[in-house]
């Protein structure tokens, strides 16, 4: 072999790992199924509250220990003020076998072409920044490459949820989020998840995924989500802080 066919070959191979999809639906089903808690691992460099201490990680190393810990997927944070780059979101991609999300503020179809192109699997679409006309397009967009949509509300934007009949492609599901935080103030509330959940429930198909996000620190706090109507948990600040990350995720994972 010469070097350059060596070259294509490793070329041909990163683009197929790239390309490869993978399902947070389908990994949540499967993490119920061994009887795990699903849990969406965050890496997350640092959070938005002033003072708070960034986190000194690999992306590649930090994505491998929550696929170890029996994440059912990783969540990357892209956003330069967490600490992110795209390239954690690639590194992670390459790293693990799981679903990998793109968490950013997201609202323009060449950042959905960015995550395609970097191997996210799905990405996050904030509800209270979008129009509904918006958000359905960006929905849209990504399902015709194939990507899953998380789809974020909180307390100020529980009733902005849109039409789900609207979305194109149905073979392409979404996934709704409730964040715990206050995106305005940044308190966090696990009461949140509680009281507008059955809500929502009441709005989506059976068969929509319901993530409870933020605040969650401990099998306590995973056991109460659940309890409350939660298909899965996002959680960050807690793995990112812990002393070993992949015992943490095992935590939570339980089972």
């Amino acid at each position: 072999m010469t070097e350059i066919e060596g070259i294509l070959m490793r070329k041909r191979a990163l683009i197929r790992r790239l390309e490869e999809r993978r399902s947070i639906r389908s990994a949540i089903a499967d993490a119920k199924s061994r009887g795990k808690r699903p849990v969406i691992g965050e890496l997350k460099r640092r959070g938005l509250k002033k003072g708070e201490i960034a986190v000194e990680v690999d992306a590649e190393e930090a994505a491998r220990a929550i696929e170890e810990g029996g994440a059912c997927a990783v969540s990357v944070l892209t956003e330069e003020a967490f600490g992110g780059t795209l390239a954690d979101l690639k590194a992670a991609k390459l790293a693990v076998s799981i679903p990998v999300l793109r968490k950013d503020f997201i609202f323009d179809e060449f950042q959905i072409m960015e995550s395609y192109v970097h191997g996210a699997d799905a990405i996050l679409l904030i509800v209270r920044f979008l129009s509904e006309q918006r958000l359905i397009e960006l929905v849209n967009k990504a399902s015709s490459l194939g990507l899953e949509c998380l789809v974020e509300i909180d307390g100020a934007s529980k009733d902005k949820l849109p039409d789900l009949s609207k979305i194109e492609n149905k073979s392409i599901p979404i996934l709704i989020g409730i964040n715990n935080r206050d995106l305005s103030t940044l308190e966090v509330k696990l009461e949140t998840f509680e009281t507008i959940a059955p809500e929502i429930k009441s709005k989506i198909p059976e068969s929509v995924p319901l993530i409870a996000m933020s605040g969650i620190a401990s099998s306590e706090d995973a056991t109460r989500m659940f309890n409350a109507g939660a298909n899965a948990l996002l959680v960050g600040t807690s793995i990112m802080h812990a002393t070993d990350i992949k015992d943490k995720v095992r935590e939570l994972v339980g089972g």
